[in-house]
């Protein structure tokens, strides 16, 4: 039995080229098919379905897991816009953050809009920087102090959201470092 001697392949020879272009060709069509299913789920929203909510929360970094497990259990994943500012409400009724609410009404708008929300749902958390900032160290002296400030404080939110966008439904809880929130309102 005669051994067949192994090809020598060359820049010259057009078996490594043609099956490199296939592979190139299918990794090129495969890759292309990928970024389009990507790009259809990523883009839900110009398609016109509605979403359920816009989350308003505050930028502190110990409660993004929370906050993101509160929207999971109420079965809210993927179904949500996330506005975050200092503050949360506070940061939208507060007078000393007046520069700052148009950015919050100009992305409601926008969330409505492109999202067709039916709810906002504004999560403030307790030993917030933004609201000694906003009202003083006073204010969020006490545990009841701090309860008090955040019920008058989402009221004020809940009713100037519900006087600009009288469809939306509006939702307000206080978050406690361990997750808990307490609904308000």
């Amino acid at each position: 039995m005669a051994l067949v001697p192994p090809h020598r392949h060359s820049p010259h020879c057009g078996c490594v080229a043609r099956t490199l272009n296939r592979r190139v060709a299918l990794g090129l069509g495969l890759g292309a098919f990928g970024m389009a299913l990507l790009a259809a789920t990523r883009t839900r929203a110009a398609d016109g379905k509605a979403y359920e909510a816009m989350l308003v929360s505050c930028i502190d970094p110990r409660l993004v897991d929370e906050l993101h497990s509160y929207m999971q259990d109420r079965q809210l994943l993927n179904q949500y816009s996330h506005f975050s500012i200092a503050g949360a409400a506070i940061a939208v009724v507060a007078p000393r953050f007046k520069d700052w609410q148009p950015a919050f009404w100009d992305n409601l708008a926008a969330t409505v809009q492109l999202h067709n929300i039916k709810r906002v749902v504004a999560i403030n958390h307790r030993d917030c920087g933004a609201a000694k900032i906003a009202y003083g160290e006073d204010k969020v002296r006490t545990p009841e102090a701090e309860s008090a400030l955040h019920r008058e404080v989402l009221a004020q939110f809940r009713q100037e959201v519900q006087g600009r966008r009288p469809s939306l439904q509006v939702e307000t809880g206080l978050m406690a470092l361990d997750g808990k929130v307490e609904l308000l309102g």
